[in-house]
C-alpha cells in the first residue's frame, strides 16, 4: 500500500494466484516482501494475497525516507464534510463479458477495464456517502506507466523478491529493473509523482496494486474488465488496503490495467493482468471528514467479495490462522474520525437469509497484533472480522462445501454498539450484500 499523506490528514475451470500491493510513496518500502505468482490447473478462481505494507510519508518533507511509518487519519474537524447520513451513489460499472478466449486477450494497457476499476472505487465510496472520486488524467498515465512497468518485468523473468511499488534495479533480473526497464520513471512512488510533475501531490496520494496469472487449460481466462472489477473488490477486502482507499478527503483517482503474458507459463494457457490505482486528495478536499461514524461496506452496498485470504501485515497475526488455506469473510471497517477513541461491543453478524449468526474476532487498538509498529491502528479504528470456518459456502471445484468466506449473493446484517471517547454509547447497523463466491 502506498500512501503519501498531509500532515492533516467467474466461476471457471480455471486457478489464479491474486497479489495485492498498496504501500506508502516516497520510501523504499523496505519493510514489504513478496509472493511468487504461481498457479495451478485446480478448478478454482482467484484468491487474494497481500505482499506490500502501508506506510505513510509527509510530502512536505523533502528528504526521502527509507523506513515506513504508518497512515494517519486527522480527528480534527474541518470546513468541508460528508455526512454518513446521506448517499448519492453512481451505478456500478457493468462488466458485459466475463470470460473470453485466451487468444483473443491483447497484451497491451486496457484502458475500459481501468476505467471499471476506477468506477467501482467510486461508487462504491459514494454509497457510504464518502465522496467519489473525478477520473484523473494525470494519476491515469501514472498508474499505467508503473503497471506497464510490473509487467515487463514479469513478462520477462520471474523475480524472488519484488517491491510492487519500487523501480529499483535487482540485481538477479538487472536487465528488467530499475533504468534498464524502459517504463521506469523513478524508484520510489514519490519520485514518480515528481517525475510526473502531479499537481496534487501535497495533499495526499494513495497507490494500490494487485497483481493475478490465470490458468486454463480450456484457453478461457476472465475478461480484463472483469478481472479489474474482481482485483479492484479484492482490495476492498483488504483491511489495510481498505482503510486507505475509503479515506474520506480522496477526490481523484486514475488506474492503469495491463494484460501480459507471464515469464516461463505456456502461452495458451496462461494470462496475466496487472492493475494499479492512484488516489489523492485536492485542495478542496485535504481536510474534508465526516461527520459521526462510518463503516465499509455500509448499508446498502451490494456485491462485496465473500472472503479474505491474505494480507500482509496480516489482520489475523498471532492467531494460527492461514488465510491462504482458512479464510475469513468480508472485513467490516469501523471510523470516527471526529473521536479520540472508540470501543466496540455487542457485535451481531447476522446472515438473513439462512438466519445464523457468524462467528467474530474484533481487531482494534487494544489487541492490533501489529501495536507500537508502522501498522498500528488509531484508537478510533476497528475491524470487525467475521469468522467463517463453520461455513460451506464453496460452490464449485475441489473445494466444494468448503470454507469461502460468506455464502455468495447473500445479505448480512451487522450491529454493535460504539463507546466514544470512554463518555457516550451509540448503536450502530448495516445490511451488506454479497457477490459471487470469490476462490
Amino acid at each position: 500500500m502506498n500512501f503519501i499523506t498531509s500532515k492533516k490528514s467467474l466461476v471457471m475451470a480455471l486457478s489464479s494466484a491474486l497479489l495485492l500491493t498498496a504501500c506508502g510513496g516516497g520510501g523504499s518500502d523496505s519493510g514489504s516482501s513478496s509472493s511468487s505468482n504461481t498457479s495451478n490447473d485446480k478448478g478454482s478462481s482467484s484468491s487474494p494475497d497481500t505482499s506490500n505494507s502501508p506506510e505513510t510519508v509527509n510530502p512536505t518533507v523533502s528528504n526521502d525516507t527509507s523506513t515506513t511509518s504508518k497512515p494517519t487519519t486527522s480527528t480534527e474537524s474541518s470546513e468541508s464534510t460528508t455526512s454518513p447520513e446521506s448517499s448519492d451513489a453512481d451505478t456500478t460499472p457493468t462488466v458485459s463479458k466475463t470470460e473470453v478466449d485466451m487468444i483473443n486477450v491483447e497484451s497491451k494497457s486496457h484502458k475500459g477495464a481501468a476505467q471499471v476499476g476506477s468506477s467501482l472505487l467510486s461508487s462504491q465510496r459514494q454509497a457510504c456517502a464518502l465522496g467519489g472520486m473525478a477520473d484523473n488524467d494525470e494519476l491515469n498515465k501514472i498508474a499505467t506507466q508503473h503497471a506497464q512497468y510490473i509487467q515487463h518485468v514479469f513478462s520477462n523473468s520471474r523475480p524472488t523478491i519484488f517491491n510492487a511499488h519500487g523501480e529499483e534495479e535487482i540485481s538477479d533480473i538487472r536487465n528488467w529493473t530499475g533504468k534498464n526497464n524502459p517504463f521506469f520513471t523513478g524508484v520510489s512512488f514519490k519520485d514518480r509523482l515528481l517525475k510526473a510533475g502531479y499537481s496534487n501531490l501535497a495533499h495526499g496520494v494513495v497507490e494500490n496494486i494487485s497483481r493475478v496469472t490465470y490458468y486454463s487449460s480450456a484457453g478461457k481466462v476472465a475478461s480484463p474488465d472483469y478481472a479489474a472489477h474482481s482485483m479492484t473488490k479484492s482490495l476492498l477486502a483488504a483491511p489495510y488496503h481498505m482503510r486507505l482507499l475509503v479515506t474520506p478527503n480522496l477526490s481523484q483517482t486514475g488506474s492503469g490495467m495491463i494484460a501480459y503474458k507471464p515469464y516461463g507459463k505456456a502461452a495458451d494457457k496462461s494470462q496475466s493482468y496487472v492493475f494499479v490505482n492512484a488516489s489523492s486528495a485536492d485542495q478542496k478536499t485535504e481536510n474534508r471528514t465526516v461527520n459521526g461514524l462510518f463503516t465499509y461496506p455500509c448499508t446498502d452496498v451490494v456485491d462485496t467479495n465473500t472472503a479474505l485470504y491474505n494480507e500482509f501485515p496480516s489482520p489475523v497475526a498471532g492467531t494460527g490462522r492461514d488465510l491462504g488455506t482458512d479464510p475469513i469473510g468480508q472485513p467490516i471497517y469501523i471510523n470516527m474520525p471526529s473521536a479520540k477513541s472508540i470501543k466496540i461491543s455487542n457485535i451481531k453478524f447476522r446472515d438473513v437469509k439462512r438466519n445464523i449468526d457468524v462467528p467474530v474476532d474484533l481487531l482494534d487498538y487494544s489487541n492490533d497484533p501489529h501495536k507500537r509498529t508502522a501498522y498500528e491502528l488509531p484508537q478510533n479504528e476497528a475491524f470487525i472480522l467475521p469468522l467463517t470456518d463453520s461455513l460451506q459456502s464453496c460452490e464449485t471445484g475441489r473445494r466444494k462445501g468448503k470454507n469461502c468466506g460468506l455464502y455468495g449473493n447473500s445479505e448480512y446484517q451487522v450491529s454493535f454498539d460504539v463507546l466514544v471517547d470512554n463518555k457516550t454509547q451509540e448503536s450502530k447497523q448495516i445490511t451488506f450484500t454479497t457477490g459471487e463466491v470469490n476462490y
